[in-house]
Parts: C-alpha cells; sequence; structure tokens
C-alpha cells in the first residue's frame, strides 16, 4: 500500500469546536457560581487554555492516507475511513473556498461517490502557491492530486474529473 500525509479537515470539525467553546462556557459558569473570583478566574483562564490546546492538536493532526488498486483508507483522530472500489460509482474532485472569521480557507477535497447514494470526501488545506500555482489547473504536486491520478489510471471509467463548487 502507498501512503501519503495529509491535513484532512472532516466537515462536523466545526461541531467540535462549537461544542468545546460551549463547554467552556458552562465550565466557566460553573465555576464562577461555586469558586470565589481569584479562583474562579485562575481556573477560567486554565480551562479556556486547555480547551484551545486540544483544538489546535485536532487541527494539527495529520492523516495518512493508504491507498492501493482495492481501496483508499485513511483515520482522522478516532474515525476511520475506507472508500472499496467495489462499491464507488464515481470518483471527482473539487476546490473548497470557505470564509472565516479571519479570511479565507481552502481545500483541495476528493469525493467518492459509493453504490448506496452515500458519498466519503477526503480533503487537504491548500497553501496560497498551491492556489496560485494552479490558475490555469490543478497542478500534479498537491498530493491528493496525485492519489485522483492513480486512481484515473487504475478506474478511468469511474473518474468523472472537476466539478465546480459554489463555494464563492
Amino acid at each position: 500500500m502507498k501512503k501519503l500525509e495529509v491535513n484532512h479537515t472532516p466537515e462536523f470539525s466545526r461541531d467540535i469546536a462549537i461544542a468545546l467553546s460551549v463547554l467552556w462556557l458552562i465550565l466557566m459558569f460553573i465555576i464562577c457560581c461555586i469558586m470565589t473570583k481569584l479562583i474562579a478566574v485562575f481556573l477560567s483562564i486554565v480551562i479556556l487554555l486547555i480547551i484551545i490546546g486540544i483544538g489546535w492538536y485536532i487541527d494539527s493532526r495529520k492523516t495518512t492516507v493508504e491507498y492501493d488498486t482495492n481501496k483508499v483508507k485513511w483515520k482522522w483522530l478516532f474515525l476511520e475511513y475506507t472508500a472499496d472500489f467495489n462499491k464507488v460509482d464515481s470518483v471527482h474532485y473539487t476546490i473548497v473556498h470557505e470564509r472565516t472569521r479571519y479570511g479565507y480557507t481552502h481545500r483541495f477535497e476528493i469525493v467518492f461517490q459509493l453504490t448506496d447514494s452515500m458519498e466519503l470526501r477526503l480533503n487537504d488545506r491548500l497553501e496560497l502557491n498551491d492556489i496560485d500555482n494552479s490558475i490555469n489547473g490543478v497542478p500534479d504536486n498537491i498530493k491528493l492530486m496525485q492519489l485522483y491520478r492513480f486512481i484515473e489510471n487504475v478506474y478511468p471509467e469511474k473518474c468523472t474529473g472537476f466539478i465546480k463548487n459554489d463555494t464563492y
């Protein structure tokens, strides 16, 4: 099996960030009701730093993608995904642009359309130089593009190429 590492971010990662924020607010409220002001401020800051550390760990975690002619498999934290080519109807790629609080994030995404009408999405963050280089098309130096080219060589009938995304 071939391997590559990407900065995969699942779609529900925002839900995790929101849950951590709500957890911090609840803990801060409980601490403020029970403790004295000085201890409450100290514990609130400590808990906030711990939650920021957890968020940083989740965000900086690399995902190892393993693939061969039969399947593509990747694991993010404790969740494991497998795209078995016997169950894949089609494969395409897209570029996703999302507006965030501090600007924009860009991701290269491969979408595996399964026979049971489900989708598996594997993505990788794009840097600005990758976007600059891809003005005239997606370059092959993007890691997931190399994976897509591999799939395209093995299963050309399943690959549908680039599909424009309406995320602008």
